[in-house]
């Protein structure tokens, strides 16, 4: 689970959209699994997550568009990954962790910062984003 200062601090600034206390499995601890180290919520990931995670659920559809112009300026490494369907940060992390992309994505080295975010579409989706950043 996500540390709670961690936790407290990406809920105040309203953010980031996160599992409950119950969530089995986040992104750190996904990482732990493999012997890499933790990475630590960045409000401005966090930031550019929310509102591609919102952008998404306006369109009710999954692309990429814009990457590079909303994490460019902020991280020289990065990487994206992108999912519907799930309705916890659990979930979506085991959804992620069986796909060789987004695993790759998950457990890659070089990063040390992250935000995740999700927003529900008209459609009646979940739409997620997570941003991953040096």
């Amino acid at each position: 689970m996500m540390q709670p200062l961690l936790r407290a601090a990406a809920a105040l600034a309203g953010l980031v959209s996160l599992a409950g206390p119950a969530a089995a499995l986040d992104l750190n601890s996904f990482r732990a699994q493999h012997r890499l180290p933790a990475l630590s919520v960045s409000s401005e990931l966090s930031g550019a997550a929310y509102e591609h995670a919102h952008a998404l659920a306006g369109r009710g559809r999954l692309d990429h568009n814009g990457f590079r112009q909303r994490v460019g300026s902020i991280a020289s490494t990065a990487a994206e990954n992108v999912a519907y369907g799930c309705e916890s940060e659990d979930c979506v992390i085991k959804m992620w962790s069986r796909s060789a992309g987004h695993r790759r994505n998950m457990l890659m080295k070089g990063v040390t910062r992250y935000g995740i975010a999700s927003a529900t579409g008209g459609n009646g989706r979940t739409y997620w984003v997570l941003e991953l950043g040096n």
